[in-house]
C-alpha cells in the first residue's frame, strides 16, 4: 500500500474498523453459504437422478436451499449496510478537513488554483474516495473470500478441472490490467478537463452580464464546445475501456463453461463425476466469474481513486504558510488594545512579478491614530493592507506591533483583532443582515439580539443604508443574492463598510472604501471613526487608502506612494503646501468639487 493510501486508510478509515470486520464476518457468512447452495443443489438433481432417499431427500435438499437463499439476502444486505456507512463518513470527513484546510491557506496558494478546480477536488475527486471507502472495501474484501470458497469448493469437487479453468480466466486477467492502466491514464487527463470546464463555467456565468454586453456568446458558446469536446473524448474513450473489460471477462467465463462441459461431461458418462456434481460445478463457474466481472470496474474505481487521492493530499497536506508555527510555543497572543505600528524597509515582491510592489517602506504610527495612505494605481496601496492583515506575509522584522514582530503574531489570534474592509468587497447569498454580522456567533441565528439589533441599526444608519431598506422586500432579511448581485456597487461597497464597523477591532484597515459615499456622508463617516464610536469603541488604529484626498485631511499623517516607494510622509495639510503628486491631486480635486 503507497504511502498516500496508507495515510488516507490510517487517518478516516480507521476509526471505522469495527464496522469493516463485522462486514467482513457478514460477507464471509454470505459467500459460505452462496458455496454451499449448489452442493445442496446437487444431492437434490442426484436424489431426484438416482431415485435415493425419496421423494423426501429432495424436498429436504429444497428446503435447505430455500433457507439457505433466505439468510444469504439477510447477511448480505448487512455487510453492504456495515460497509458503505462508513464510507459515507469517511466522505463527510474528508470534505469537512479539505474545506477547513483550504480556508486555512493564504491567499497565495489558493491563488494557484482555479476555483472550478478546487470545487471538483471537493466535489467529484471525494466522491471517489467514498466510493474507495465504500463499495471498493467490500468488493475487494468479496472478490478475495468469493473466490477463496469458490475454488476451495471447486477443488474439494475436481482438482484437475478446477485447474483448467484457471488457465481462461489468467488470461483475461491480464488483458484486464493493461485496459485499467490506460484508463487510470483517462482519468487523470478526465480530471484535469472537468476542472478546467468547471472553472469556465463558473467564470461565465459570473461574467454573464459581460458577456451579454457585448454580444459575444457565440464567441464564449465556441470556446465552451472546445473544452467540452475534450472532456467528451476522454470520457468515449474510457467508455471503449470499459466496453472491452466486460466481454473479455465474459468470453473468459463462457470458455470455462465450455471445458466444464467438455471435461467434466465425458466424466459423468464414464460414472467418475455424478450429474449433480456437474452442475454444482458449472454454478460455481457462474459463481466465480461474477467476482472477477466486477473486478474490472473495482479496479477501475481503486486507479480513479488513487487519482484523486494526489489531487485531494495536495490541497490537503501542503504545509500552511505560517511563519509563527516554526516557534517551539506556537504564536504570540495578538494585541487586544489598538497597537503602535512601526514599519522598517518592507519589501514585498509577488512570486509572478519582477516588480516589487513596496520597497523600502518606512514609517511609524501611534496607538490609536489614522494613517491616510494615498497614489495611483499600481503604487502598491492595497498590497501595504494585505501585509498589515496577514494576507501576505511580510519579511521577518520588517513590521512590528507594539514591538512584536506581527510574522510571530498567532494568524488566526490577529485575524479575529484586525479588520480589513476590502476595495472590490465580496458578499455571500445571504440576508443583508448576515453579510454585515458574519462572524458573530449569533449571526447565525434566524433572529439577533437586542444589542445586536441595535448594533445592525446603528452601522445602517452611519454607512447611509436605511434609506434603502424601504426598497428590499424583507428589509434586513433580504437575500443579496450571489456575490450581492441584488445590489448596487454603491450598496456592496456600503455594505461592506458596514460590516467592518460592526465587527470593530484593533487594527482598521480602509481600502478606498469612501468612493461610493457623498461628501456628507463621507465627513460623517471619518468623524465617527476619529472618535470609536464607528467601531463602538475605542478608536481603533486605522490605515485608510483612498483616492478622494478629502476623505486624507483628517488622517493624522499620510503616506504617498509612487510604485511601491514612500514619496512623501507627513501631515495632510503639510502635504497640501508641498510641490507632489499629493498638491496636485488636491488642487484637480478640489477644482471638481467647485464645479
Amino acid at each position: 500500500m503507497d504511502a498516500p493510501l496508507a495515510r488516507f486508510v490510517r487517518r478516516y478509515m480507521k476509526p471505522w474498523a469495527a464496522w469493516y470486520v463485522l462486514g467482513l464476518l457478514a460477507l464471509i457468512a454470505t459467500n459460505a453459504i452462496s458455496v454451499a447452495i449448489p452442493v445442496q443443489l446437487a444431492h437434490g438433481i442426484d436424489a431426484l437422478a438416482h431415485g435415493a432417499g425419496g421423494q423426501g431427500a429432495v424436498l429436504q435438499a429444497a428446503l435447505t436451499v430455500g433457507v439457505m437463499g433466505v439468510v444469504v439476502i439477510g447477511v448480505r444486505t448487512a455487510s453492504r449496510v456495515l460497509f458503505f456507512t462508513p464510507g459515507r463518513h469517511v466522505e463527510a470527513a474528508v470534505k469537512r478537513d479539505l474545506f477547513d484546510t483550504t480556508l486555512r491557506h493564504q491567499p497565495s496558494f489558493l491563488h494557484r488554483y482555479e476555483t472550478g478546480d478546487l470545487f471538483s477536488r471537493i466535489g467529484n475527486d471525494v466522491n471517489m474516495l467514498r466510493l474507495l471507502a465504500g463499495f471498493g472495501v467490500l468488493q475487494i474484501a468479496n472478490t478475495v473470500i468469493a473466490l477463496g470458497f469458490a475454488v476451495a469448493q471447486m477443488t474439494a469437487l475436481d482438482p484437475t478441472l478446477t485447474l483448467w479453468l484457471a488457465l481462461p480466466l489468467a488470461i483475461a486477467l491480464g488483458v484486464v490490467q493493461l485496459i485499467i492502466q490506460r484508463m487510470f491514464e483517462l482519468m487523470r487527463r478526465l480530471q484535469v478537463e472537468q476542472a478546467e470546464l468547471s472553472s469556465w463555467i463558473l467564470s461565465t456565468y459570473r461574467g454573464v452580464a459581460t458577456v451579454q454586453g457585448f454580444a459575444a456568446e457565440e464567441a464564449f458558446t465556441k470556446r465552451f464546445a472546445e473544452r467540452n469536446d475534450a472532456a467528451l473524448s476522454t470520457m468515449l474513450e474510457q467508455s471503449w475501456m470499459r466496453a472491452i473489460l466486460g466481454p473479455s471477462l465474459a468470453f473468459a467465463a463462457d470458455v470455462d463453461v465450455f471445458l466444464v462441459l467438455l471435461i467434466g461431461g465425458p466424466r459423468v458418462i464414464a460414472g467418475d463425476m455424478t450429474i449433480g456434481e456437474l452442475v454444482a460445478f458449472t454454478t460455481l463457474v457462474g459463481f466465480v466469474t461474477n467476482p472477477i466481472r466486477s473486478s474490472s470496474f473495482l479496479l477501475s474505481i481503486v486507479r480513479q481513486a488513487q487519482a484523486a487521492l494526489e489531487r485531494v493530499d495536495e490541497v490537503l497536506y501542503t504545509p500552511i504558510d505560517r511563519p509563527e508555527l516554526a516557534r517551539d510555543d506556537a504564536g504570540l497572543p495578538a494585541p487586544t488594545a489598538p497597537p503602535a505600528l512601526a514599519v522598517r524597509g518592507l519589501t514585498i515582491t509577488y512570486p509572478d512579478s519582477e516588480h516589487a510592489a513596496l520597497h523600502d517602506v518606512s514609517f511609524d504610527l501611534p496607538a490609536g491614530a489614522t494613517l491616510g495612505v494615498f497614489g495611483l494605481t499600481g503604487s502598491g496601496k492595497t498590497t501595504l493592507l494585505r501585509v498589515l492583515s496577514r494576507l501576505v506575509d511580510p519579511p521577518a522584522g520588517t513590521v512590528h506591533l507594539d514591538g512584536v514582530d506581527l510574522r510571530d503574531l498567532d494568524l488566526d489570534d490577529w485575524r479575529s483583532r484586525a479588520t480589513l474592509v476590502a476595495q472590490r468587497p465580496f458578499l455571500f447569498s445571504e440576508s443583508l443582515a448576515h453579510n454585515i454580522l458574519m462572524d458573530d456567533p449569533e449571526a447565525a441565528a434566524t433572529s439577533f439580539s437586542a444589542d445586536h439589533a441595535a448594533r445592525l441599526g446603528q452601522v445602517l444608519d452611519l454607512c447611509q443604508l436605511t434609506p434603502d431598506l424601504q426598497a428590499m422586500p424583507d428589509g434586513t432579511d433580504t437575500r443579496v443574492g450571489e456575490a450581492g448581485v441584488r445590489l448596487s456597487g454603491g450598496q456592496r461597497q456600503r455594505t461592506a463598510l458596514a460590516r467592518g464597523f460592526a465587527r470593530g477591532g484593533v487594527l482598521l484597515l480602509l481600502d478606498d472604501v469612501m468612493s461610493a459615499v457623498d461628501h456628507a456622508t463621507e465627513k460623517q463617516l471619518l468623524g465617527a471613526l476619529r472618535s470609536g464610536s464607528a467601531v463602538g469603541g475605542t478608536r481603533p488604529t486605522t490605515v485608510l487608502v483612498a483616492n478622494r484626498v478629502s476623505a486624507l485631511q483628517h488622517a493624522d499623517l499620510v503616506l504617498v506612494l509612487e510604485e511601491g516607494r514612500v514619496a512623501a510622509l507627513d501631515r495632510p495639510e503639510v502635504l497640501r503646501d508641498m510641490p507632489g503628486l499629493y498638491r496636485d491631486t488636491w488642487i484637480r480635486q478640489q477644482g471638481e468639487d467647485a464645479a
